[in-house]
């Protein structure tokens, strides 16, 4: 044994429509390996086997596998007055109970997959004690999978199907395994590596993990359209294949919001496009946003807002002469900066010509305070300095 390592298991459940939860244990690591588990990991255990964990991201993952466990939903949301033996299971039947414990479920799952991935934390899916815990160990990808819904007209009615983007790789969920981990946001394992797929609940995967694709005939089409592809088709690329396509690639206008970067703790620049009927964040995978207007089987005509990438370049490239880069995850920031507020610098020297050149800027609120370009260095409202270039409003 090399070490002792903290490590998270998601365990399915029999619960009506609850996602997989996590369990946290003291795992030995060999050579890499995960090895059979010591001890379920909790403050006093790990202070025992003195593995370091406070004032980390596995103090809070701690406390979520805490709250996430079956018995505390149960005591917590279990109705008063009920009989002793009313378990989380006849809590859930209850479909206004179970919305609210399921939206309480999905925010803490939400923040446990982002911590994480996060922290690149070993994480297993059904691990058992009987086992290597690395039999069942999951990678992580930083890559988000990016929806595809690609429907085609035929003289019954239209296909349609869902694939997923991974960079250049297009994945057809039927030739992998894949288990739904968290519906919205989304989070799921394929082929044993954890994704976030943005932009689509995760149960609209569900129907093509046996088939490529589902028809849809011609007297169905208009209630599909309503409460399937409608719902979904401007948040995702759209390939519409024998239809009517209205493409718009105009960009209407721009705008820089400053945003903090809450992992390098400084803040940035992210550029926003706007078309006529969509915005696409610069740093965004997304390509298209379309709609479907439909009167009848014969007219049915999508409406598409296409990405103009090499106009977004130029746009990017004359922010970049002004003295921004862009960083790995296509937001611009100050190079070699060492004040955390450096970009507030730049907007305070720039804005005016910015503004005549047609962007819009947004700034943030600072310790709950509105900023603005007035002086060189920004005074929140209890007079405290910082090094920067915008001064707090009373």
């Amino acid at each position: 044994m090399d070490s002792l390592s903290i490590c998270y298991n998601i365990t399915d459940n029999k619960l009506p429509g609850m996602p997989p939860l996590p369990e946290v244990y003291i795992v030995p690591v060999t050579n890499e390996s995960l090895g059979y588990v010591e001890k379920q990991a909790t403050p006093a255990t790990l202070k025992s086997f003195d593995i370091p964990y406070l004032e980390t991201d596995h103090e809070q993952l701690l406390k979520i596998c805490a709250e996430l466990k079956p018995i505390i939903l149960e005591n917590q949301f279990k109705p008063a007055k009920k009989r002793k033996n009313y378990g989380l299971t006849d809590i859930l039947k209850d479909p206004k109970i179970k919305l609210v414990v399921l939206e309480y479920v999905n925010k803490k799952l939400a923040t446990f997959y982002s911590l994480v991935i996060k922290n690149q934390y070993a994480i297993t899916h059904n691990a058992q004690r009987k086992d290597p815990f690395e039999v069942h160990r999951l990678s992580i990808s930083n890559t988000i999978l990016n929806p595809i819904l690609e429907f085609t007209k035929t003289d019954e009615g239209f296909d349609y199907s869902f694939s997923l983007e991974e960079e250049d790789t297009i994945l057809i969920p039927q030739n992998h395994e894949i288990q739904i981990l968290l519906n919205e946001p989304s989070w799921v394992a394929v082929d044993k590596k954890i994704y976030h797929i943005k932009n689509l609940n995760a149960n609209k995967l569900k129907p093509f993990f046996d088939k490529e694709k589902i028809t849809i005939a011609k007297k169905f089409i208009k209630t599909y359209l309503d409460k399937v592809i409608i719902p979904v088709i401007k948040d995702v690329d759209v390939v519409a294949n024998g239809f009517d396509i209205i493409i718009n690639q105009h960009i209407a206008s721009y705008k820089i919001e400053i945003i903090q970067d809450f992992i390098k703790e400084d803040f940035v620049a992210k550029v926003v496009f706007n078309y006529e009927e969509a915005s696409f964040d610069f740093n965004s995978t997304k390509k298209t946003a379309s709609d479907v207007l439909f009167a009848n089987f014969d007219d049915i005509k999508i409406t598409q807002t296409q990405r103009d990438l090499k106009k977004e370049k130029e746009i990017i490239a004359l922010l970049e002469s002004k003295g921004l880069v862009l960083n790995n995850n296509l937001l611009l920031e100050m190079e070699s900066a060492e004040d955390p507020l450096a970009i507030f610098n730049w907007v305070q020297q720039n804005h005016v010509q910015l503004e005549k050149e047609g962007f819009t800027i947004v700034l943030p609120s600072i310790e709950d305070r509105a900023v603005n370009m007035e002086k060189h260095q920004i005074e929140l409202q209890n007079k405290k300095k910082m090094t920067g270039s915008i001064s707090g409003e009373s």
